[in-house]
Order: C-alpha cells, then sequence, then structure tokens
C-alpha cells in the first residue's frame, strides 16, 4: 500500500530494513536532499499507517517535523516541499559538448518521463489520501449520546393496531429514557418531526440528536413481530437491526431487550439498577396491555375523559398494573388542572401511590405526586417527587418543564429557566411542552420572551386550547387589551363554541374598552367574574383580586385572596408569586401570611 511522496534530508531517513513490512525508496536525489516514495507490505488501518509513516521518517508525534496530528480531525503534512523541477532549475549544469549532448540526450527523455510519471503518480497518491481521510471522517465510528425514536409504523391492516404502534413507541421511548447516559427525544417531538417529508438527517437536526430508531410492529392473534433498526443521522448509515418476535403478553419484556441491544450498540454504559431493570421479565394480559397502550394515546391527544375511563378499566383488570395506575393519575391530574373535577386531584394522589406500591421508581406516578403535592401548598414535598422522577427517568422531558414551573411560581426563576430548557431540548416540537414554559419566563418577569414563546405555540397550533389563554395574559399584562380580547373569542372557538356565540358573549367587553378605556375593560371583566360565580366555587378568586388591584381598590383585593386562601384555591400558588399587580401588597402583613401559608415565603 503506498503511503506518500516525501521530501526530506538523507541523514533523516531511516533504512529500510529497520521498518518492518516498509518499503521506502529513494525517487530523486539532490545534494544531500532525496525524494523518497514510501509503501507497505499490505494495507493498515489510517492510525497505524501514519505512525509507520512517522517511524520512516524518523518523525515525532509530540514534536513533528512532518506529520502533525489534528485532534479528531486527521492528519496534515507540515515539512517543506519542494518541487523537483524547481530544484533542478537551481543546479546550474556542467557544460557539455556537443558529442556528449547527443550521447546523453537519451537519458534526458528518459529522466524527464520518469519526472512526469512521478509527478502525476504523486497526484493520485495525494487525491488517494485525501479522499481516504474524507471517507474515513465520514465513515469512522464516533459517539452516540442523543437518539429520538421515530413512531414505528403498524403493519396491520387494522386500524385499531396503531394503538399498539403507538404504544410500542412510546414504551421504548420511556425505556431508553430511563438510560442516564444517553440523551432521549421525547415521543411526542419525535412524532411531530416524522410527519414531515424531512430527510434522517433532516430530523435528527430538528430533534437534536446522533441517531434514529426506525421500525415496525405487526400483530397477528396474540403474536407481535417488531423490527427495530438504529441509523447513524450523519451518514444515513444502518449500524444494527432486529427482528424479534413474541407473545403479546411478553412485548413489555421484548421492549426492554430491544433497549439493551440498542444501548449496547452505541456503547451506552449502563448503571447496575439499570441493567437489573431492563433485565427483569415483566408479561401482561394481552387486553390489559391493549387497554393501556390505547389509553396512553388518548392522553397524548389530551382526550382526557377516555383516557381516564380506558385506563381505570386496565386496574380493573390487573391491579399490579403500575403503568396503568400511573397513566390513571397522570390523566386524572390533568383532568383537575383544566378546569374539571377539583376531587380529581386527590384521585391522582391515589393512583400514583399505588403505582409506586408496584414500582417505587414509577417515574410518571412520582411526577404526579410532584404536581399534586405544588397545588397541595407542599413545595419541598414537590420538589422532592420531581428530583426522584427525573432521577429515575432523566430524558422525562413532562417531568422537567412541570418542575420548571413549579420552580418559576415559587420565585427560583433562575433555576426554573434551567430546567425549562433542558425539557424544550428533550421535547423541542411539542405545542404542550413548550406552552408551559410561558409560565416560567412570565414569573421572571421576561414578558417579550414569554409572549414570543407562545406566539409560537399558537403558530404551529392555533386551536392549542391553553395557549390563548397564557397569550390573553400576555396582551393583557402589555396593555393590549383589544387583542386580549381577540384571543379569548379564538380560545372560546377552538373550544367548541361558535363564532357567533363567542362575539356575543365578549361584545360588552369590547363596547367597556371603548368607551372607557383601561379602566373600563376592568370594571366589566370583574362584574363578568362576579355574575358567572357559584356559591361553592372554590376558585376564581385571584382573577376577581387581580381586577380589584387595576381599579385601585386594594382593600377588597385583600379580602378576595383570603376568601380564596380559605377555600383552598389552589391556583393561589399559582398567580401571587407571579402577577405584578400584586406586588403593591408584598409588605402587607395580611398578605404576608398567605404567602407563608402557601410555603413560598
Amino acid at each position: 500500500m503506498v503511503i506518500g511522496h516525501f521530501d526530506l534530508d538523507l541523514q533523516d531517513l531511516t533504512p529500510e530494513d529497520a521498518v518492518d513490512g516498509a518499503h521506502v525508496r529513494p525517487v530523486v536525489e539532490i545534494g544531500t536532499r532525496v525524494q523518497i516514495l514510501v509503501e507497505f507490505q499490505e494495507p493498515l488501518r489510517t492510525t497505524t499507517a501514519f505512525a509507520r509513516l512517522r517511524e520512516v521518517l524518523n518523525d515525532s508525534a509530540a514534536n513533528p517535523r512532518y506529520i502533525e496530528t489534528l485532534h479528531r480531525r486527521g492528519y496534515r503534512f507540515v515539512g517543506q516541499v519542494a518541487s523537483v523541477a524547481e530544484t533542478a532549475q537551481v543546479i546550474s549544469p556542467p557544460v557539455q559538448l556537443d558529442s556528449e549532448r547527443d550521447v546523453d540526450e537519451p537519458n534526458r527523455k528518459k529522466a524527464t518521463s520518469r519526472r512526469l510519471i512521478w509527478a502525476t503518480v504523486s497526484i493520485l497518491l495525494i487525491v488517494i489520501v485525501v479522499s481516504g481521510l474524507v471517507a474515513w471522517r465520514l465513515f469512522r465510528k464516533h459517539p452516540i449520546d442523543s437518539i429520538a425514536v421515530l413512531p414505528l409504523a403498524s403493519l396491520s391492516t387494522d386500524p385499531s393496531q396503531q394503538f399498539l404502534a403507538y404504544g410500542v413507541t412510546d414504551e421504548l421511548t420511556t425505556n431508553l429514557a430511563q438510560i442516564r447516559s444517553v440523551h432521549v427525544s421525547s415521543h411526542t417531538s419525535s412524532t411531530a418531526c416524522s410527519n414531515t417529508q424531512k430527510s434522517a438527517s433532516q430530523m435528527a437536526r430538528c430533534l437534536g440528536v446522533d441517531a434514529l430508531v426506525e421500525g415496525s410492529v405487526v400483530r397477528s392473534g396474540d403474536r407481535v413481530r417488531l423490527t427495530v433498526q438504529l441509523i447513524d443521522a450523519a451518514s444515513d448509515r444502518h449500524l444494527w437491526a432486529q427482528t424479534y418476535d413474541s407473545q403479546l403478553t411478553d412485548i413489555i419484556t421484548t421492549q426492554r431487550e430491544v433497549t439493551r441491544a440498542i444501548a449496547t450498540s452505541i456503547s451506552a454504559i449502563l448503571t447496575p439498577q439499570e441493567q437489573a431493570r431492563l433485565s427483569q421479565r415483566h408479561p401482561m394480559n394481552p387486553e390489559v396491555a391493549d387497554l393501556y397502550f390505547k389509553a396512553s394515546y388518548y392522553l397524548s391527544k389530551l382526550d382526557l375523559d377516555r383516557a381516564k375511563e380506558t385506563f381505570s378499566e386496565a386496574t380493573r383488570l390487573d391491579p399490579k398494573s403500575a403503568e396503568s395506575w400511573a397513566g390513571l393519575a397522570d390523566a386524572l391530574h390533568h383532568s383537575a388542572a383544566n378546569g374539571g373535577d377539583f376531587a380529581d386531584f386527590a384521585r391522582a394522589r391515589d393512583a400514583a401511590n399505588r403505582a409506586l406500591e408496584i414500582d417505587p421508581s414509577q417515574a410518571q406516578a412520582l411526577m404526579v405526586l410532584g404536581i399534586v403535592s405544588f397545588v397541595d401548598w407542599k413545595p419541598a414535598e414537590s420538589e422532592a417527587f420531581f428530583r426522584r422522577s427525573i432521577e429515575a427517568r432523566p430524558s422525562f422531558a413532562m417531568a422537567h418543564m412541570l418542575f420548571a414551573v413549579t420552580l418559576a411560581h415559587y420565585g427560583r426563576s433562575e433555576e426554573a429557566i434551567q430546567q425549562a430548557k433542558l425539557a424544550s431540548a428533550l421535547d423541542p416540537v411539542s405545542v404542550l411542552t413548550n406552552s408551559m414554559a410561558w409560565h416560567v419566563y412570565f414569573c421572571a418577569r421576561q414578558y417579550d420572551e414569554a409572549l414570543r414563546i407562545i406566539l409560537g405555540v399558537m403558530e404551529v397550533d392555533p386551536a392549542f386550547g391553553p395557549a390563548h389563554f397564557r397569550l390573553g395574559i400576555s396582551w393583557e399584562q402589555k396593555g393590549e387589551y383589544q387583542k386580549a380580547i381577540d384571543t379569548s373569542v379564538r380560545g372560546r372557538i377552538a373550544e367548541g363554541e361558535s363564532p357567533e356565540k363567542a362575539n356575543r358573549d365578549v361584545a360588552d367587553l369590547r363596547a367597556a374598552l371603548s368607551s372607557g378605556g383601561p379602566r373600563g375593560y376592568w370594571q366589566r371583566k370583574l362584574e363578568v367574574l362576579l355574575r358567572d360565580r357559584k356559591p361553592d366555587d372554590r376558585g376564581g378568586f385571584v382573577p376577581m383580586a387581580r381586577c380589584y388591584m387595576h381599579l385601585g381598590k386594594r382593600e377588597e383585593a385583600l379580602q378576595t385572596l383570603e376568601k380564596g386562601y380559605q377555600m383552598r384555591d389552589f391556583r393561589l400558588i399559582l398567580w401571587l408569586p407571579a402577577y405584578e399587580e400584586f406586588d403593591p401588597l408584598r409588605s402587607d402583613p395580611r398578605f404576608q401570611k398567605i404567602l407563608h401559608g402557601l410555603g413560598i415565603s
């Protein structure tokens, strides 16, 4: 194998028999300098070849005279280069007689021919070496630290089997997310990215990962065939592929086996606890598996009623299913937080505790207890649960973002922003996760950034209901009351109201703004809130107090907040530290007493 064509001093040349397997051939000698061609008797790896070449040239990697190592990039020739033709012109040839010139003419032609041949060979060698280095950089193994699991394709003709494909994808993502040494993109973002016409490398850039997992699922009766392959995003090469055949009862066990195989193929470091968890068998009743995967799909779509019903059925059939209890807890907490029955918080706590009795490291259940403890005004307990959840599943984007939201409302803005950024990196495309980041920046009084985030969410999904409420608050904070009203109308329509009714309900608010300006807006808004209240309502105290503050009625605002504290309105902990309207109250002992009761002072 030819390595290269070098120009060096004769005293630097190592005898060819001193380097095993190498042949050093002088090509042109000029004075004390020589051009050599180095050949090896067998093909060598690039690193080995350059090490042997240094031996030939009596060179050193530490103090290179000819070959310099560029860390993680390759090698560079740093010696002096001189053209044979140019060097020959510098040396004056001896005077020759005509007869001698005639004799030497064939030799001169032969030498010229040899120089042309060697010049051509040298150019070809340079091309080969450069091409080899490019190929080496492209195809060499490099560490894979981050992965995204693209939605596995369902090869079944039965549409209901789409739930199985979704569930298997979600479970595989969850298993990989429990490995601390690997960054795993969330299921929601991977799904959103895969629905675009992007190449593998483009999807990887979108998700911020080094490799992609893709494959298919097909079910026949109680048999499931799972085909999975790992793709290097940089080179679009298949690094690993495998097909698994199993019973539906063993589908979760099989996914743990797949997770171990992927971890091995990327040389991920597994802790003894991770090894033990992924090696543990986890049989599941086929009917329960169907229900669990279906309910997980409903939860991802925030179809909370169907999610609660389906998870409940799964827990009834198998009371020992930690996954089903955790999913039920998550659905219940979402329901309560989004205007459902307040008692669902207590039910969520019970379901989460049932999950932890079966599996103390169930990350989803720990996350739910984190948010339930937060609305229960127990900040220290809430933080402990969130940290345990993240410890159990380091790449759990929702746990990171909910933790960020709670930290923000405690007033710990710097830590909250750090957690929010981590969550967004893990789940860059999800409207649900990213819309929650609005809380973090709004509480930090970074209003322009909060507005930018929520406008970006609306651009991705204009029908996403929770974003309208947050956007409306941002417009109010900036004094853009007409935009706040328009946002409220779009939010009502997104929730199913007709445009006629949505506009009719805010007509008085528009009129009040037109005639009375900002004061008219807040006065009319307060009237609507008081009119629509029911005697047993446990919420809504913060919006009323906010209206009173805009109207300059400080005492009424304090009385309203005290009433909310007595009724244990859980939203007090969300908004009392956040709204700047309450800043004039912060030194008041009555307000301080409420904050102390919430656990944030």
